[in-house]
């Protein structure tokens, strides 16, 4: 080889040692600076399975950031759900009248300070206080048949004389079809065969993956959850989404066509569940009320959507199973032509402080 050859190995060598090193550089002061004191990432709490149930560590806080739109802090209790109230005991307090709200991300509330959500609201509607105490039992990505495992392992032994359990759209195909997700194989999830639920798969115990201690990183937590860049959004960019939505369009979180071509299957899972829901209220006494979520976006255009066949389809359930039904589509729509105030944010489909206050006074309004 001549010197000169080697020499131009040399130099590609240097080279390519200064770029990796200026990454790495580059890399630590993001992780270390930038995503921490400057642009700092979203606080994202650290999950924990315990008695069947999917939850987060005890004791953490935080504050949840969403882009520039979304700063709310967080608090997870004893029981590690996040809630104002440090702890949510067995034993009843005399006089205290109870209510356990039952639900995904909307219960959860991570997107609006942790004494500010549609519960809170609706605690301070029904009583003096101190009189009504509420427990919010809510984790993200939560379907439907999830529900029903809370309300059997956290909800019934502190025996509520109400429960509210909080639907949305994705909550009915999800609770028999498997959906990828970090922790989504250890919800509850039906069997549904031949148009008949023919048993329930118990859910799988959750672990930290490989990646846990990676998502916690300060970078990630700026990229996947305050930025919310996905890599499916990254390949999408790139090369054009995988598959197009169906004819039914994109609506309230779910593909509108896609799960209404499940229909059989979400009438006679939605059946089964809303029976199981009913018999395990009436077993510590308790009574049992459904709220269903709105179409927001077709609340703002003043259009029809597809998405409201869900909301028909699980008030004619409870209607078949005599349990009151709260549908908030027409409660947003009335404030809308009142008000003219979104109820979610921009940068996030969740429900913003507005938007849990009116539900809240709704939810409270039903409980009366």
């Amino acid at each position: 080889m001549s010197e000169k050859k080697r020499s131009r190995g040399r130099e590609i060598l240097i080279n390519l040692a200064v770029s990796v090193g200026s990454i790495l550089v580059f890399a630590l002061f993001c992780e270390l600076v930038l995503f921490r004191f400057l642009l700092p990432g979203s606080d994202v709490p650290r999950n924990a399975f315990s008695n069947g149930v999917v939850r987060y560590q005890p004791g953490q806080t935080g504050t949840w950031r969403v882009r520039d739109e979304i700063a709310a802090p967080f608090k997870i209790n004893a029981q590690g759900w996040n809630s104002a109230l440090p702890d949510y005991p067995i034993e009843r307090r005399p006089g205290v009248s109870r209510i356990a709200f039952v639900g995904d991300s909307y219960v959860e509330a991570l997107q609006v300070p942790f004494d500010a959500t549609f519960a809170e609201k609706a605690v301070a509607a029904l009583g003096p206080q101190g009189s009504v105490e509420g427990f919010r039992f809510g984790v993200a990505g939560a379907p439907l048949s999830q529900y029903l495992q809370m309300v059997e392992r956290e909800v019934e032994q502190r025996r509520p004389d109400r429960i509210v359990v909080m639907l949305v759209h994705n909550d009915f195909d999800e609770s028999f079809v498997f959906m990828p997700g970090r922790y989504t194989s250890s919800f509850l999830k039906l069997r549904v065969e031949n148009g008949r639920v023919v048993g329930e798969v118990p859910p799988e115990p959750w672990r930290p993956g490989a990646f846990e201690s990676l998502r916690q990183t300060a970078t990630a937590r700026f990229l996947l959850y305050r930025w919310q860049v996905r890599p499916q959004m990254l390949l999408d960019a790139i090369l054009g989404p995988a598959q197009a939505a169906g004819e039914g369009g994109f609506a309230a979180n779910i593909d509108v066509s896609g799960v209404l071509a499940r229909e059989a299957d979400i009438r006679v899972a939605t059946d089964y569940l809303f029976g199981r829901l009913k018999a395990r209220a009436e077993a510590v006494g308790a009574k049992l009320q459904l709220v269903m979520d709105g179409e927001r976006q077709a609340v703002y255009a003043g259009r029809d959507s597809g998405a409201l066949r869900l909301n028909r389809i699980a008030a004619e359930m409870a209607g078949r199973h005599g349990i009151p039904f709260l549908d908030l589509h027409p409660v947003f729509a009335a404030d809308w032509a009142r008000n003219q105030k979104r109820f979610d944010f921009r940068s996030d489909a969740h429900w913003n402080e507005y938007g849990h206050a009116v539900a809240g006074a709704a939810i409270a309004e039903a409980l009366r």
